[in-house]
């Protein structure tokens, strides 16, 4: 009887907790709109990002917007304002993170973040908060399937990215497909889309694994690897741990081709070091387009920083410039004005190419790019 009553009043505690949590959030975002609705000139954006690990173009991307946003008054003569900060994957920073956004009233909008696991969770706290959230790294199709109206994706969902390589994987003639996976929003998400391309293309899943950040050990998986007759392994996982496998499993004379959902940063090449050699994984960006306005964003971005931008240098100055379009659009700074004029605004050209949202906020097409490293560089091959 006494077990009986703990239990009842620890669930009672727990949907208390739950329903105070949720119902300051609820407060939080009324105090937004009563903030928001009064008269400011100003517009603030929350911005995280693992700024010190990945150590990619995102800041520059951010900074060059901003700078042009606000001398060039594109924002219809409302200023921009960041607010950044550097989650560095660490849990209790993003949930940290997360909660001073929401409690900020002033803020319209946040950009980010990385990793699918924490932006989940944010996505959450912004919605019942309602503070708007540009999604430019998260894939996570489960993400926009819950009718929130306070997200907005500008990178392709799991299931885009999944068929679009499941064609490209066909295409180079691999039949014959290893999937590993990390055990996260992310890596299982991606895996399990793919496996379901794969069928639809009659190709074959010939072995599967899944792995843990907490317990990322590779060294039994490469060895049964090499018993496995596979065209080609996928690596549905970020960067430090696909720089792991790679790195063990060159070390043991595994050869397959390695394609991965990795990104290009100097942590994967630190953790790969030669191993990343021959390695290919998939982007979402570029560099090398001659569209009128990627040339001109290389150019600026080159005249400015002296190096070529990056996928996230490309993605982040979208998404600063989709914000002001939608400030100059509304003249709001009302979170969901902004998301719904970008949702239901014409395609527009940026410089990672053209963005046009459905209804639920999802990116609706983007081409996607095979890269190889040769030499040390990333060369386009598809």
């Amino acid at each position: 009887m006494k077990k009986v009553f703990f239990l009842t009043a620890s669930i009672g505690l727990l949907v208390f907790l739950l329903l105070s949590q949720f119902g300051s959030y609820e407060q939080k975002g009324e105090r937004r709109i009563e903030a928001l609705g009064s008269p400011s000139k100003e517009v603030l954006v929350g911005v995280c990002w693992p700024f010190s690990v990945n150590r990619d173009g995102m800041a520059n991307g951010l900074q060059m917007a901003l700078d042009e946003i606000n001398s060039r008054n594109l924002a219809g003569g409302y200023t921009l304002r960041l607010v950044i900060r550097d989650d560095a994957f660490d849990a209790n920073k993003q949930k940290r993170i997360a909660k001073e956004f929401a409690s900020t009233p002033e803020m319209s909008a946040v950009i980010g973040y990385y990793d699918d696991g924490p932006a989940i969770k944010a996505s959450t706290i912004f919605e019942s908060s309602r503070l708007l959230h540009l999604m430019i790294g998260p894939n996570s199709t489960d993400m926009t399937s819950h009718g929130f109206q306070y997200i907005v994706r500008t990178i392709l969902s799991s299931d885009r990215i999944a068929s679009k390589l499941a064609a490209i994987t066909t295409k180079r003639h691999y039949q014959k497909i290893v999937v590993l996976c990390e055990e996260d929003a992310f890596g299982e998400d991606l895996a399990r889309q793919y496996r379901v391309a794969l069928d639809k293309l009659n190709a074959q899943v010939v072995y599967q694994w899944s792995y843990s950040r907490h317990h990322a050990d590779f060294r039994l998986l490469v060895n049964e690897l090499k018993m496995i007759d596979a065209d080609v392994i996928f690596f549905s996982g970020i960067e430090p741990y696909a720089g792991d496998f790679l790195r063990i499993a060159r070390k043991v004379g595994l050869k397959t081709p390695v394609i991965g959902a990795f990104s290009n940063t100097p942590q994967m090449q630190e953790h790969a070091g030669s191993a990343y050699e021959g390695a290919m994984y998939f982007d979402f960006y570029d560099a090398c387009s001659t569209t009128r306005e990627n040339s001109l964003f290389v150019k600026n971005y080159y005249a400015r920083y002296g190096t070529v931008p990056d996928t996230w240098a490309a993605q982040s100055y979208d998404a600063l410039y989709l914000l002001a379009k939608a400030v100059k659009f509304t003249g709001s700074r009302n979170p969901l004005d902004l998301s719904y004029a970008i949702r239901y605004s014409d395609p527009w050209e940026g410089a990672n190419g053209r963005y046009k949202f459905d209804r639920a906020g999802n990116l609706e097409d983007k081409p996607l790019f095979l890269y190889m490293i040769q030499h040390g560089v990333p060369v386009l091959i598809q």
